[in-house]
């Protein structure tokens, strides 16, 4: 009954956002082509071959694993709609947006993942500050805290289906970055038997070189204490800590363009994983070049 409850909490929030609300919409498009790979020097313990598949000493591989080939695009589409109360978030990542059903790489058919395979969530947050601001008729002053919201997230995987997220969100006053904000959250996965308590943050700055506009951004998450053991069909399996981070460096090159400034984005993605998919010593790392069109 909880997660209905959220569930429904999360459309209206969607649903009856104003419509003056400070909104935006944007679309990435990142690629790792594998050129540093070597095919004779990736992991494949064995009877976990389709498991691991980490290219040791690349930079621009992913995993060649059960989620993909080592060379990997994806589209990522996001949206981000402030309400009076609270935030609403989305994303979707589409892993092989362009091939289709019968798509191969080489002589080999790609696999079920890379022909649209998706990943992402709707998140939803509500303020009781701004509430209680908005009860009392004053501004609270909770000194490094500018706002304390209260989140839920339900995100959506290919092939494994919906996991739900519920905790808290702080947002940091401090002077360097455009934003900085820390979740403390439940993990709640159907497929494990217990929870776990995952934290994480984000952030944005904006800086200029010369004449230049540049954007350094990302995120990190951590699962601290792991999920236990597997439940139905992942009897067998265990929900295990993991952390993952993805930064980014963007260059406005719009600008130069004399196209509309902030629209037009060039650059990197490095993402650092450990545990990936919750699995026991299953590390990926990979540089991928980045276009972003905010619209």
């Amino acid at each position: 009954m909880t997660r209905k409850l959220l569930f429904l909490a999360t459309l209206a929030a969607v649903c009856f956002s104003p419509i003056n609300a400070h909104a935006g919409v944007w679309f990435e498009v990142l690629h790792a082509p594998c050129w540093t790979g070597n095919e004779d020097n990736v992991k494949r313990p064995a009877g976990a071959e389709i498991v691991y598949g980490r290219y040791r000493g690349s930079v621009d591989c992913f995993n060649d694993d059960f989620n993909g080939r080592a060379a990997r695009t994806v589209l990522s589409i996001k949206a981000f709609q402030a309400w009076e109360y609270g935030t609403m978030f989305l994303y979707y990542d589409i892993t092989g947006p362009w091939n289709g059903a019968n798509s191969k790489t080489g002589e080999d058919q790609d696999r079920a993942n890379e022909r649209g395979g998706f990943f992402g969530g709707i998140t939803t947050t509500v303020s009781p500050k701004k509430i209680g601001e908005k009860l009392t008729g004053r501004e609270f002053d909770w000194g490094p805290i500018a706002d304390l919201e209260i989140k839920y997230e339900m995100e959506h995987v290919a092939k494994f289906g919906m996991l739900n997220y519920y905790g808290l969100q702080w947002s940091l006053k401090q002077p360097f970055f455009d934003f900085v904000s820390v979740t403390t959250v439940i993990r709640d996965d159907s497929v494990f038997k217990g929870v776990d308590l995952q934290v994480g943050a984000a952030w944005q700055k904006s800086f200029s070189l010369v004449s230049q506009d540049f954007i350094f951004g990302g995120f990190f998450q951590a699962g601290l204490f792991g999920e236990g053991e597997g439940v139905g069909n992942f009897e067998g399996s265990e929900g295990n800590q993991f952390f993952i981070a993805q930064p980014q460096l963007l260059w406005d090159f719009g600008k130069p363009l004399t196209f509309t400034p902030g629209k037009l984005y060039a650059g990197f993605e490095y993402q650092l994983a450990f545990n990936r998919y919750l699995i026991t010593g299953k590390t990926e790392s990979v540089l991928q070049g980045m276009l972003r069109w905010n619209i």
